[in-house]
């Protein structure tokens, strides 16, 4: 008989290979109108917003934590990623968070993490391929 773990952690993400072309992809800059709006509430946006993944990082280390709750309970910032950013495993890193059921610091802590920690991959991606 074997025993089943009923408090199993969600599974990392795979980690994806980047290249160059998909390193500028990734952090180009949106249009306005495809940037992340951050939102206390519905129908309730708080005037900030981020056009790349360098100013979304940026973002959530400052960003009421009212609203990076809502974002992660609707799943509005895996979907960004994936849809607009096309990070597909950032997005699902975020999606992987959603299991632990994180809030206030703790939340803001491990997205600023990732998310930071995914921007110095991808710049130094850039970076090295530049010479």
């Amino acid at each position: 008989m074997s025993s089943i773990s009923l408090s199993r952690k969600p599974k990392k993400a795979k980690k994806d290979v980047v290249d160059r072309d998909k390193a500028l992809l990734i952090t180009s800059s949106v249009p306005v109108e495809k940037a992340f709006h951050f939102f206390s509430d519905l129908r309730k946006p708080l005037g900030i917003f981020a056009t790349s993944i360098f100013e979304f990082a940026d973002e959530l280390k400052k960003v009421d934590l009212k609203s990076l709750e809502f974002h992660m309970q609707r799943n509005d910032f895996s979907k960004w990623l994936r849809e607009v950013v096309r990070d597909d495993w950032l997005a699902s890193e975020f999606e992987r968070l959603q299991g632990f059921k994180l809030s206030g610091e703790k939340l803001r802590a491990r997205v600023a993490y990732i998310t930071e920690k995914r921007c110095k991959e991808l710049a130094g991606i850039l970076k090295g391929l530049s010479h």
